[in-house]
């Protein structure tokens, strides 16, 4: 009985497109309604929900990373469809199709220079990177897309730079370099692609002769070299890049040894890449002795099918960057399975060859193999998918997986806070307030918990909790300054009359600080009722008109507003 995964099956040219499309929106539809994660995302709306410059965004200097290109898509988004996440999502997850059928084309092309024109394999190594499990966090992240649009540059890089190797012409250079160009613009780590293209200019078998290939190496480097003197030149070592390549607080000793350890853990996470978990802190040490098994198995690999094994060296030299990350501490977790996107994309294609020998010799276990792993990956990516797609079992997960990073229990809080599981998210902020290391999260945790006893009523306790946070009001940011006007609010709203002199001349600083932190008019109109509430009419007139003149069109206050300024001119 022959296989419907046969030659016959899949010969019309759109049968492999479809077969993958249909596989990946069948397994991560469910991103569509993911909405917004509070990790990065609201960063990124915020940014381009304000509809920046497009020369902030392709100039460099102006951000922590340059990264244009993937900048340029947000800002497109901003510009078609309002920054509607159902369709950020589907953008995601339209590059990861398109990201599968490029590993699909260029296994074909694997084969082809081994003189087999099978489609049945090029299908196995696109489904296996389609259905990767750790490729869902690049997938279902709004944040993520770096990853996966880095990749449709890479593939698309390499695809014509094999291209050019079979058969020099200046078409599929040209090509190629771009698109290396366009990868860089997109994420620094793209750097590590000019060494697999070298690897590959090395040992890809074609027509191009040993000086051509000489050549075309030097003229793909021009593109880093540019990168890194742009980054140095710009932002003086402030910059990701720049920390990413510097070698100032490198330690060779505990440096070699963290570089093992997230070398083998990778290397783990991506063969078994079960459990799947979001906020990765620290791994076991165990894992840098990987590299002595690894090491003999690529020479194996290589000896047996010099094309895989070169391959399989591809994919280790783009685990590389995520190595610095881990060593040099740059993101907010030292590791994360987003990293492994493109790295997926090449051990599938040195796959390729090995599958093929398989096939050979025993085609009903490489068949049956093959099921039983596709399903596990279906199904694990799925489950993740739908895991994105609810916010609170979503950081639950990652809290029982990470229980000592304090970071991840905030963000927990803040889901909780939006549901109204006030004493969980308090709870949650109290134990992030407890674990947290990082100096950067020390003012956020601490809004979260001042918000948790606002929540509750206890707006003296806010009060008294911010002081002894700051000693005076102006040390404070604005986003406390906020929260201790609505303790305050709240409290004047409630107290005797005999309190309510103090508790108003005191809301009015806060009201003043907050006005000269963003000049929004709402300020202007809210002091105005504070005046009214001392007995102060004619301050508060000329609050109402400032407020009247200054707030937008649509301000909900404004009609509010304009019956206060009647009222108290016709009193007057």
């Amino acid at each position: 009985m022959r296989s419907w995964l046969s030659n016959g099956t899949l010969r019309h040219p759109l049968s492999v497109p479809v077969l993958l499309v249909a596989v990946i929106i069948a397994v991560y539809y469910p991103a569509l309604l993911s909405g917004i994660n509070p990790i990065d995302d609201p960063g990124i709306f915020a940014t381009f929900s304000a509809s920046p410059s497009l020369s902030s965004i392709m100039l460099p200097g102006s951000g922590y990373y340059f990264r244009p290109i993937i900048e340029l898509t947000f800002y497109l988004d901003n510009r078609l469809w309002g920054m509607a996440p159902s369709a950020m999502h589907l953008e995601n997850i339209l590059l990861h199709c398109v990201n599968s059928l490029l590993v699909y084309f260029m296994a074909r092309k694997i084969l082809v220079e081994q003189d087999n024109k099978t489609l049945l394999i090029p299908l196995m190594a696109a489904l296996l990177f389609a259905l990767h499990p750790a490729n869902v966090e690049a997938v279902a992240w709004i944040a993520g897309r770096t990853d996966p649009l880095l990749a449709l540059f890479v593939l698309s890089s390499c695809y014509f730079w094999m291209k050019w190797l079979d058969k020099p012409r200046w078409h599929n250079m040209a090509a190629s370099l771009l698109l290396f160009g366009a990868a860089l613009l997109t994420k620094e780590s793209a750097l590590a692609y000019g060494a697999v293209a070298i690897l590959l200019a090395i040992s890809w078998p074609g027509s191009a002769t040993g000086r051509q290939r000489f050549n075309s190496v030097v003229i793909m480097i021009v593109p880093c070299l540019i990168l890194v003197i742009l980054a140095l030149l710009f932002r003086g070592g402030a910059s990701g890049l720049s920390r990413f390549i510097s070698g100032s607080d490198f330690q060779l000793l505990h440096g070699t040894r963290e570089a093992l350890i997230a070398f083998g853990f990778y290397v783990r996470k991506v063969i078994v890449p079960f459990p799947l978990t979001f906020a990765i802190t620290a791994v076991h040490p165990m894992y840098g002795t990987l590299v002595a098994v690894l090491l003999p198995a690529m020479w194996w690999v290589y000896r047996r099918n010099r094309l895989s094994g070169v391959l399989f060296l591809s994919a280790a030299l783009l685990i590389f960057p995520a190595i610095l990350v881990a060593v040099k501490q740059i993101a907010w977790t030292p590791f994360a399975e987003r990293y492994l996107y493109l790295t997926t994309a090449f051990l599938v294609l040195g796959l390729v060859g090995i599958f093929e020998d398989w096939q050979r010799k025993c085609p009903v276990v490489l068949k049956s193999a093959f099921v039983i792993v596709i399903c596990g990956f279906a199904l694990g990516s799925f489950q993740r998918t739908l895991l994105w797609n609810d916010l609170q079992a979503f950081f639950e997960d990652a809290v029982a997986k990470s229980p000592e990073f304090g970071s991840i229990y905030y963000s927990l809080g803040g889901v909780l806070m939006q549901k109204y599981q006030i004493d969980r998210a308090a709870e949650a902020f109290a134990t992030a307030d407890r674990l947290n290391l990082r100096i950067s999260m020390r003012y956020p945790i601490k809004s979260g918990i001042m918000g948790t006893m606002i929540a509750k009523g206890d707006y003296l306790e806010a009060r008294t909790y911010f002081f002894r946070i700051f000693k005076k009001k102006e040390d404070a940011p604005t986003d406390f300054l906020e929260l201790l006007y609505q303790a305050d609010s709240n409290r004047l709203a409630h107290s005797v009359k005999e309190n309510n002199l103090l508790l108003a001349r005191d809301l009015l600083v806060t009201l003043e600080l907050l006005y000269m932190r963003n000049s929004d008019p709402f300020w202007l109109y809210r002091s105005g009722q504070i005046l009214l509430i001392i007995g102060n009419p004619v301050g508060a007139v000329d609050f109402f008109r400032r407020s009247y003149s200054a707030a937008p069109s649509d301000a909900y206050y404004l009609t509010a507003t304009q019956k206060y300024l009647k009222k108290l001119e016709c009193t007057k």
